[in-house]
């Protein structure tokens, strides 16, 4: 099966992330843990830190690397940061308002031929985006790249849900995913989406290519012409009576399969 080429060139991403929920127009990243993690990776990015007065010594450190990094530290009462975080929040005594995320370079990720490449199409809950850049790291990805409309951004939500993973990822956009897959046609990718029709089964999939594998929207799945557009439609073997795995459940799997059987692969002791 030969990987067909195609015309188009990819847009560079613009700035800047869309804002649906409350706190996510405000850029608002709270709970210990979270900020602490925003704090390590990018102390630049925080532009105010609100903590519990009573917590100043408490958050010592934190306030300074704030400080040091230029950005501002109010002490406000406990209702206040209630109200930025959200009555059913768990803010620990911390709240930060964030700088939009900055995505990182198409042109350069691509230059890296990160191999498995992981494409998001229509991802649209932060949540369950959070948990793919989970899943992505934690298989050894370098970055993935996400379709710029009709998928979430790295908002907060997004950030507090990846636990971290996004400090070690490289995040890009494009513009329009059929013709980014086209163009890893041309870079000798082979084009893997997931969906549940597929006909070739994730455990007979040739890992031995240089992969991207393309997950689509919760409920609705992949667009039609993303699929056409995919060498493999690759779907996951079901043993039980549910048909369907939570999107970013699925992208975990598939990758620590691929992941599995690259190694079987390279440790397997040459035949006398």
């Amino acid at each position: 099966m030969k990987a067909q080429g195609g015309r188009g060139e990819e847009r560079r991403p613009r700035p800047g992330p869309r804002h649906e929920r409350q706190t996510e127009r405000h850029q608002i990243v709270f709970g210990v843990e979270p900020v602490r993690e925003m704090l390590a990776a990018s102390p630049d990015a925080v532009q105010a830190l609100y903590i519990r007065g009573r917590d100043q010594a408490r958050f010592a450190s934190e306030i300074a690397r704030v400080r040091g990094a230029g950005g501002r530290v109010v002490a406000v009462e406990e209702g206040e940061l209630v109200r930025m975080a959200g009555s059913e929040a768990r803010h620990q005594g911390m709240v930060a308002q964030v700088r939009a995320y900055q995505y990182a370079d198409l042109e350069e990720l691509l230059a890296e031929h990160p191999d498995p490449l992981v494409v998001v199409d229509g991802v649209t809950d932060p949540r369950n985006l959070g948990a793919i850049l989970r899943a992505a790291e934690c298989a050894g990805l370098p970055g993935l790249i996400l379709a710029r409309d009709r998928t979430a951004d790295i908002t907060p939500a997004a950030i507090k849900t990846s636990a971290g993973a996004w400090v070690h990822l490289r995040v890009a956009q494009c513009g329009n995913v059929a013709q980014l897959l086209e163009r890893l046609k041309r870079m000798d990718y082979w084009v893997a989406a997931l969906a549940p029709e597929g006909k070739v089964g994730l455990y007979d999939l040739d890992v031995s290519r240089h992969l991207a594998i393309v997950v689509g929207a919760e409920g609705e799945g992949l667009r039609r012409l993303v699929k056409e557009k995919a060498d493999f439609l690759v779907s996951i073997p079901m043993a039980g009576r549910v048909s369907s795995l939570n999107v970013a459940v699925a992208t975990g799997i598939v990758l620590f399969e691929i992941e599995r059987h690259r190694h079987a692969i390279q440790s397997r002791s040459p035949s006398d």
